[in-house]
């Protein structure tokens, strides 16, 4: 067998790749990077390549079919290469083995297969009769994407405040201080305990949620079972010295049996760089199995993972959701259900696509999405909503919808984006301060880009706003300028269930006199 010690720092590179643009764009505060940038390393994630692949309602999608062609060539190479929740264990796990701690000494585990087809079937069955586990909840990369946005994030934001400061102060203005996103504390628990979670698994036996827990890799793992490309022991030139083992993440190199579990094999390449008998790596030639095996076992593996896959597809589509029309909770409220960011056509399809990854929430420039509680139901927890106190949605911003991974906020041009009705605006004169204080204002008018807040002639020299809902886009300017602090507002967006489009506004020209011609 040629030798193959190669692989390992090929694996590595690219992941410390991925991996450092995945943290490059959760780092992307005022969304400056290109869009491009965002679309190719979201397409590289398995659960939403299957989500934008029905979101948009086609039978091809390259990033898919690379994943599976990828899989079913050379095994789960995507766990340790494209996966930054897989890769993030994996720098967890070295820094461990750098700290001066009583390093644990890895062997063959038995894989739990007890656990992990039951909590892969329970996800599935859940999402068809309960809708109580939806996808959000199991998806590696949306799981990522919130210990991302909501630790790693605000770190960032410190420390590059800090470095700003400390600049600023010697004299030096090349950095500007960045805003401190909103804290939403049912988010956050819901981050740190996923990550403290993940921590813990990694110390107790390194990958052992990749192998048990999580979804893609319980699938992937079916795929891998039937691989072109399998990591083998040569048994020939094995001299059982151990050494592969106690460098295997997943645990799956049983050494007694010279086997090796292609299920759970990660294909971090370890064990091929410590044999140095290069004994151990990508062997095409079948190996003689033990009595009683045969690989007719591997066809119908091989089978179970087509059905399954083919069947996880419409489940994955058309999950419950839960209940809606939960009072929105904030500083000021109104009663009303959760309003979905332009582009996602309408909630129910929203609730049906969307993982709760909060890549659109980390880069709105505006800082008006904000993570739901239970606004869309319980299995809508931690999706993207629009929180007009916290900001507006820019008229001609189209962020969300580009970086979105799944399609569940589909891409806007900026003209399209001009007449999306997400919601309409509403206007409660009571508790306008115009009419309860008998002071002037005219924030909400000011501040509206169709100018479907207006203002008329009150009282004396008073004006008051007047709303005109048809060419009202809801991107919530009027209410987050304004200045009533009663918890309710008086001027707010009430959303649409299916969002609608805007009539355009009617823009006068103005009259312009004759003038006379002078005498000279």
């Amino acid at each position: 067998m040629l030798k193959q010690n190669w692989l390992r720092p090929v694996r590595i590179i690219l992941a410390i790749f991925i991996f450092g643009g995945f943290l490059l764009l959760f780092s992307d505060i005022k969304a400056k990077l290109s869009t491009w940038l965002y679309t190719s390393y979201t397409a590289t994630q398995f659960l939403p390549a299957i989500m934008k692949l029905l979101s948009v309602h086609t039978l091809v999608s390259i990033s898919f079919l690379f994943i599976i062609l990828l899989t079913l060539f050379s095994g789960r190479v995507y766990c340790s290469v494209f996966c930054p929740l897989g890769i993030m264990q994996d720098a967890i796990a070295f820094l461990l083995r750098i700290l001066p701690f009583k390093k644990k000494r890895r062997r063959f585990k038995k894989a739990l297969d007890y656990l992990r087809y039951p909590i892969l079937g329970l996800f599935l069955v859940s999402m068809i009769f309960l809708g109580f586990l939806s996808i959000n909840w199991l998806d590696p990369y949306a799981n990522f994407g919130r210990i991302a946005a909501n630790i790693y994030q605000p770190v960032y934001i410190l420390l590059h405040n800090f470095l700003a400061n400390i600049l600023n102060a010697i004299g030096l203005q090349g950095l500007q201080p960045l805003a401190m996103k909103l804290f939403t504390p049912v988010t956050f628990v819901t981050s740190i305990s996923m990550f403290l979670l993940i921590l813990v698994l990694v110390i107790y036996r390194d990958r052992l949620y990749c192998n048990t827990i999580c979804p893609v890799g319980t699938i992937l793992g079916l795929l891998s079972r039937v691989s072109f490309l399998k990591i083998r022991i040569n048994k020939g030139s094995c001299t059982i010295c151990g050494n592969c083992q106690t460098v295997c993440k997943a645990n799956c190199i049983n050494l007694k049996e010279q086997t090796v579990d292609m299920s759970r094999c990660v294909a971090c390449f370890n064990c091929i760089t410590s044999c140095e008998e290069s004994a151990i790596g990508y062997i095409r030639k079948s190996i003689p199995v033990k009595k009683g095996e045969n690989y007719d076992k591997s066809k119908r593996d091989f089978i179970r993972a087509g059905m399954l896959f083919l069947g996880a597809a419409p489940i994955l589509a058309n999950a419950a959701n839960g209940n809606e029309n939960i009072e929105h909770q904030g500083k000021r409220f109104c009663t009303r259900g959760p309003i979905s960011p332009p582009g996602s056509r309408s909630i129910e399809e929203f609730k049906e696509y969307c993982i709760a990854c909060q890549l659109c929430i980390s880069a709105c420039p505006s800082k008006v999405l904000q993570p739901a509680f239970l606004e869309y139901g319980f299995t809508g927890m931690m999706f993207p909503r629009m929180d007009n106190n916290s900001g507006f949605c820019n008229f001609e911003c189209t962020k969300c919808g580009e970086v979105c991974p799944t399609g569940a906020i589909q891409k806007l041009t900026k003209k399209e984006k001009e007449t999306v009705q997400i919601g309409t605006v509403q206007f409660r004169q009571k508790l306008c301060i115009v009419e309860s204080e008998g002071t002037a204002c005219g924030s909400c008018s000011e501040h509206c880009p169709t100018q479907a807040v207006y203002m008329v002639p009150y009282k004396g020299d008073l004006t008051i706003p007047e709303v005109n809902p048809e060419i009202c886009v809801g991107c919530g300017a009027c209410e987050y300028a304004c200045p009533v602090e009663d918890p309710h507002v008086a001027i707010f967006v009430y959303p649409h269930e299916v969002h609608k489009v805007a009539k355009k506004p009617v823009i006068k020209e103005l009259e312009v006199e004759e003038m006379e011609d002078f005498p000279f």
